[in-house]
């Protein structure tokens, strides 16, 4: 797919009429980006297992949607494509399996360029069931940023394998 950068503003020198390159550059590349922005969707289906008391990186086995291929599976980040910088929705979930003890959390965590972004809302964890925190957030990227998200359990876990309380993470482009 050919990569596609936020549109211009669109600018006529005073005694220039437009030319077929100017009404490209204002209608056919706009409309190009907007019906194929920057997203990423991915989800951890098989079982990841948890150190108890420290961060995780999830590292997600099921790309959703990538239309720009920004997904490294060796370093389980998402990369900003070249030309899509701009603000996105960032929406995250990170489960674990049953615990088995009453005071245990999950948290999940978002990470730019290797650095603790966002922490979401702890969930204490059932000690009969899995559980999971979530939570959303507005990132600025620019290209080449890279994206990770990491889980936090209290005690070693894995992640479960139950549709519905998969892992996953969600990036959408909202404006430059």
């Amino acid at each position: 797919m050919t990569l596609q950068t936020v549109p211009a503003v669109p600018q006529v020198p005073a005694g220039y009429a437009p030319v077929q390159a100017d009404l490209t550059l204002w209608v056919t590349s706009p409309f190009t980006f907007l019906a194929t922005m920057p997203v990423f969707r991915a989800e951890r289906a098989a079982a990841q297992s948890l150190s108890g008391g420290s961060y995780n990186i999830l590292a997600y086995d099921t790309v959703l949607e990538d239309p720009y291929s920004g997904w490294s599976s060796g370093s389980s980040e998402w990369t900003c494509p070249a030309g899509c910088a701009g603000w996105y929705d960032v929406t995250l979930s990170g489960f674990a399996g049953s615990q088995g003890g009453t005071g245990d959390q999950n948290v999940a965590a978002l990470v730019l360029n290797g650095t603790l972004w966002s922490v979401g809302p702890g969930d204490w964890a059932p000690s009969s069931g899995d559980g999971g925190a979530s939570g959303a957030v507005q990132v600025p990227l620019l290209p080449g940023d890279t994206v990770q998200v990491w889980a936090y359990a209290t005690a070693s876990v894995s992640t479960p394998t139950t549709a519905g309380q998969l892992p996953a993470v969600e990036l959408a482009w909202v404006s430059s």
